[in-house]
């Protein structure tokens, strides 16, 4: 059950990943189709277009969908920390006050540890 789980999350990350690699692939098997059906240009073919409009479309739809998801979780991870009752800065932009913690004004850093306390104790005979 684990490995089935696992392979079916690994399939979910790349096909995330790899969604621009598959309109692009479709887009070169189907040149010929998108060219002559689907481009915007085909009545211009001194613009060479070779449905470049199509392809790009495509990607823009895409990208405006992962950051539609995108948004949507950022939405959904604010919810939650707000269940809980923090307060929640959603540009992730590091600020103590927000979260509660306080910085020490005189903060003095430790020496580095000498060489001696790296090193194993020695055995016992």
């Amino acid at each position: 059950m684990k490995h089935v789980l696992a392979l079916l999350l690994a399939i979910t990350i790349l096909a995330q990943t790899l969604v621009n690699v598959g309109i692009g692939a479709y887009y070169h098997f189907n040149k010929e189709y998108i060219t002559a059906k689907l481009c915007e240009n085909r009545s211009k073919p001194e613009l060479k277009c070779n449905g470049h409009c199509y392809l790009s479309k495509q990607l823009k739809k895409a990208e405006e969908g992962e950051n539609k998801a995108h948004k949507q979780m950022l939405k959904e991870k604010e919810e939650i920390v707000s269940a809980f009752g923090t307060q929640v800065n959603s540009d992730f932009s590091p600020s103590y006050y927000t979260t509660g913690i306080q910085v020490a004004a005189n903060t003095q850093l430790l020496p580095y540890p000498s060489i001696d306390i790296l090193q194993p104790p020695p055995r016992a005979v």
